[in-house]
């Protein structure tokens, strides 16, 4: 453990060779695990990519600064909720077939993943201002818990959190309605 906490203190402080051994050291494993999630060799890669980038975003940011587990379990279990992530996503790009779902609420994010929709979700991520696009980016792509966006951004409340990216999912969805009716006139 000692020796995985200097590891760590190492990769803080800049050293690129130490990022890069633990991305040696456990990328064959890895990628053998994914294949448990039938995930295509491409996806079990980049899902691997982006565990390294989170631990490395963790580590630098501060968020991991001693292991209380080892550090493939660390890693492991970061890949572990990228691949669940990856697949919910993959899940509801496939199950979603028509826009009836707009009208169901529980279902506000399927409209935003549907593949048709990526590219307008993209430029539409554009148009929201700052502050939306920051809480969206932390919950998402950095998977952070709203608590943990409350104390990065410091907000409030959970609650207040909670609201604010609510707001901006529909404020997402409302720019690429207008796209869409503005590309069909």
């Amino acid at each position: 453990m000692d020796k995985e906490n200097s590891l760590i203190r190492l990769i803080k402080s800049g050293d690129k060779a130490s990022l890069e051994s633990v991305y040696t050291l456990y990328k064959k494993e890895f990628l053998l695990y994914s294949k448990r999630f039938s995930l295509s060799q491409e996806d079990s890669l980049d899902i691997y990519q982006d565990t390294i980038i989170a631990l490395y975003n963790n580590i630098i940011s501060g968020r991991l600064e001693t292991l209380s587990c080892s550090l493939k379990t660390y890693l492991f279990t970061i890949g572990k909720y990228q691949i669940y992530n990856r697949l919910k996503i993959k899940t509801v790009l496939e199950d979603v077939s028509d826009y009836e779902f707009l009208l169901q609420e529980e279902n506000e994010n399927t409209f935003l993943l549907q593949e048709e929709n990526i590219t307008a979700l993209q430029k539409a991520y554009k148009e929201l201002g700052s502050k939306c696009q920051e809480v969206l980016r932390l919950f998402y792509y950095q998977n952070y818990s709203l608590e943990e966006i409350k104390n990065s951004l410091d907000y409030t409340s959970k609650d207040v959190v909670k609201s604010q990216k609510s707001r901006c999912l529909k404020q997402l969805k409302e720019i690429i309605l207008n796209h869409k009716d503005h590309d069909q006139l």
